[in-house]
């Protein structure tokens, strides 16, 4: 009698650590999220997003990852504001930082395709090339959007 009072007490005790675990999961979701939960299982990692890199830096904290790629989504069009801004302005000491600061955020997310046009947005100018930075800022908008799609699409 003894121990089925025992494995009784066990059993009682794992379903409250269950329900506590559960409660704190949907304490820490953001409330709104432009992320799609379904993409974390239909294998994310390509040439536009390496969703297990991204994994691997956050240690598999799933719910973090979807929190920085919802902030990534939310900040990263205000950067590329910015960047066509200094472009139109010919800034191009304004431009390089702007596209450093992409580059660097697109790289600590995942979003591997950003970050090389970033980067030729960057080596442009530092070339001082106008022309071919702005041909790399429509390229940068077109995959902003292709990155956006695939993140928040069913199925990814």
């Amino acid at each position: 009698m003894l121990e089925i009072q025992k494995i009784a007490c066990k059993e009682k005790n794992m379903k409250k650590e269950q329900q506590t675990k559960e409660k704190k999961k949907q304490m820490t979701q953001p409330e709104s999220s432009t992320f799609n939960e379904n993409t974390m299982s239909s294998g994310l990692t390509d040439s536009i997003f390496d969703w297990d890199g991204l994994l691997h830096r956050l240690m598999g904290d799933e719910d973090l990852a979807k929190e920085i790629i919802d902030d990534f989504l939310k900040q990263i069009p205000d950067n590329l504001f910015a960047v066509k801004k200094a472009l139109n302005k010919k800034d191009l000491l304004l431009v390089q930082r702007e596209a450093h600061i992409i580059k660097g955020a697109s790289g600590n997310v995942g979003a591997l395709t950003l970050q090389e046009i970033a980067e030729q947005i960057e080596i442009a100018s530092e070339e001082k090339d106008l022309v071919k930075a702005g041909s790399f800022v429509a390229k940068l908008d077109i995959q902003l959007e292709i990155l956006k799609n695939k993140l928040t699409q069913p199925n990814g």
